[in-house]
């Protein structure tokens, strides 16, 4: 069987397109897994005393200040705060 020059030179494109794309969709698939963790760095510590807290959520960008009668949160990446009044201790 005789395959002439053209016909060979096809075939490597051929070849070396499946294989670019199965290499482009495998390095999608692989780079953009990712493992499930516990959750439990998700909240970060900063401060705080007794009745006073500061919490930083890394998953959302958030940070929650505690007072004796409030909750505020602070959205870093939107640039606003949000209020929210409770009771700690029942008068």
């Amino acid at each position: 069987m005789i395959i002439n020059k053209k016909e060979a030179t096809m075939k490597k494109y051929g070849i070396g397109i499946i294989t670019g794309i199965l290499l482009g969709v495998s390095s999608v698939m692989f780079l953009g897994s990712s493992s499930i963790g516990s959750g439990s760095d998700r909240y970060e510590y900063i401060s705080g005393s007794t009745i006073d807290m500061k919490i930083f959520d890394k998953r959302t960008g958030k940070m929650y200040v505690r007072g004796r009668d409030f909750v505020t949160e602070y959205d870093m990446i939107n640039a606003y705060y949000r209020v929210r009044t409770y009771n700690l201790y029942e008068e």
